[in-house]
């Protein structure tokens, strides 16, 4: 398990280290930071990276074999329908508990917080069931995603503008 930290430890360095390294050429050369606002941006990317170190140890310990043996034994089944009703489901339901997406709601006040926790995670079920079916029918990944992005950016025309950020934002989310 030593070896699986440093590896995970060293993935998230990789991770952080470049946006660290920008934050600081920036501050250096543009706004300057007190000695105090350096040293706790310091302190808070080195937790950041062994945290995200142990955060990913834990998830490929633990919900890997997990993901594994549900998709095993939905693939039992072959059942397209169970499968890609399940991928929807599991989608939905992971965002709907997603930590950041409830700081999002919280921070948006033209948008009742249900209605955009639930619009997120009923987008996020469905390209979760696509990707499902994408996989079962071998479907080409970049037709898929020209078609999808294409259908995107013809939405946002008819998006109020005050709600394109958070639209796009809550996807990242």
């Amino acid at each position: 398990m030593n070896e699986k930290l440093k590896e995970k430890n060293k993935e998230a360095l990789t991770s952080v280290l470049p946006i660290a390294g920008i934050v600081l050429l920036l501050s250096v050369s543009f706004v300057p930071m007190e000695i105090g606002t350096f040293m706790m941006f310091m302190v808070g990317a080195l937790l950041l990276i062994v945290g995200m170190g142990f955060f990913q140890l834990g998830a490929e310990m633990a919900m890997t074999p997990l993901g594994q043996g549900i998709g095993a034994q939905m693939m039992k089944h072959k059942k397209v329908a169970l499968s890609v009703l399940m991928a929807f489901l599991m989608g939905a339901l992971i965002t709907i508990a997603e930590p950041d997406l409830q700081v999002l709601s919280n921070q948006v006040e033209a948008i009742p917080n249900k209605v955009l926790i639930y619009t997120v995670a009923v987008g996020v079920g469905v390209f979760a069931a696509i990707a499902v079916v994408r996989v079962l029918y071998s479907l080409n990944l970049a037709r898929m995603l020209t078609v999808l992005y294409s259908m995107l950016f013809l939405l946002t025309l008819f998006t109020p503008r005050e709600f394109l950020a958070v639209a796009f934002d809550a996807g990242g989310v």
